[in-house]
């Protein structure tokens, strides 16, 4: 029988009516680090988010498709897109959740706005002035939404409205028309992202996932290194260890059996995948977490107050 998509208020919530000028903002850990930093499929019927990352990779998925970010990272989810995020423990970041209604005022203003919350987005943010200018506003949006001062409301939505011209300046640097050289190369990846997150498990090999992309070894090569500017290995071991790192934080479950799961014929290969590209071994990974003896998950509801620029 087909599962039946869940619409929230916020993640967990049950649906309830919001005022048109709704403007939620926390910490991504306030919610995900509950749901193990997993949330899974759902829709807000009238609000939208955007989902600021600014430590630790992750994957969002949105009306089907995939799209793997390493922080910094944006991405947009419009009213309605039934979606779902896999965090890397202990990731630093923030969600926002805006009203249509509000949105709608800021896009009369703003007419481009409207084609940035047209469809699900994810933006890799580049270092340099604009990036900087983007999370200096998401630190400003976050402490004026946490402090308890006269005018608190118009504040907060002038630092958004900040952060929304700052979004937009980037994703205009970012577009790319599809029949571009760069589009097509960020098609095919996008469509590598795709099968790599049903086989990574599985321990594929980059010519087999050539071969189900029907393209050649060179092309998806040359395609990840234009779009991302890293080879398709890097993308595959990346999402092996966010995959290791949430097995390691939340379950019990020996090493070896792990490893076996994500595809290693040797359990001491995967101590040392793992030890290489996450700076500790597995064993002390997992004393960070709930099973093992530093007691879950660290705080990072400071994160946007705490990040240098």
């Amino acid at each position: 029988m087909k599962r039946r998509i869940p619409n929230y208020f916020l993640y967990g919530e049950a649906p309830r009516p919001h005022d048109e000028r709704t403007l939620h903002v926390e910490p991504i850990e306030a919610r995900s680090a509950r749901h193990r930093w997993k949330i899974d499929p759902h829709r807000h019927r009238s609000l939208h988010q955007l989902v600021l990352v600014q430590r630790g990779r992750g994957v969002a998925l949105a009306e089907g498709s995939v799209a793997h970010f390493t922080p910094p990272a944006v991405t947009v989810m419009p009213a309605g897109a039934v979606h779902g995020f896999e965090f890397e423990p202990d990731t630093l970041g923030m969600v926002i959740t805006v009203a249509d209604e509000l949105l709608q005022e800021f896009t009369r203003r703003e007419p481009a706005l409207a084609a940035l919350f047209k469809q699900p987005m994810t933006l890799q943010l580049a270092a340099g002035a604009a990036t900087t200018d983007l999370l200096r506003a998401a630190r400003m949006l976050m402490h004026e939404y946490e402090r308890p001062a006269s005018n608190r409301a118009l504040a907060v939505e002038g630092a958004l409205a900040l952060l929304l011209a700052q979004l937009l300046r980037l994703s205009h640097a970012e577009q790319q028309p599809e029949d571009s050289p760069l589009g097509r190369h960020r098609q095919l990846v996008a469509r590598f992202r795709a099968v790599l997150e049903a086989g990574f498990r599985a321990n594929h090999s980059i010519p087999q996932y050539a071969r189900d992309l029907k393209v050649s070894e060179s092309r998806l090569r040359s395609a990840c290194l234009k779009a991302t500017g890293e080879p398709p290995i890097h993308l595959i071991h990346a999402r092996l260890l966010l995959e290791a790192k949430r097995q390691l934080y939340y379950t019990s479950r020996p090493v070896s059996e792990i490893a076996y799961e994500m595809g290693f014929d040797d359990p001491a290969y995967f101590t040392r995948f793992f030890s290489r590209r996450a700076g500790v071994s597995p064993r002390a990974f997992r004393a960070r977490g709930p099973h093992g003896q530093a007691g879950g998950p660290l705080r990072v509801a400071q994160s946007l107050s705490t990040t240098s620029s």
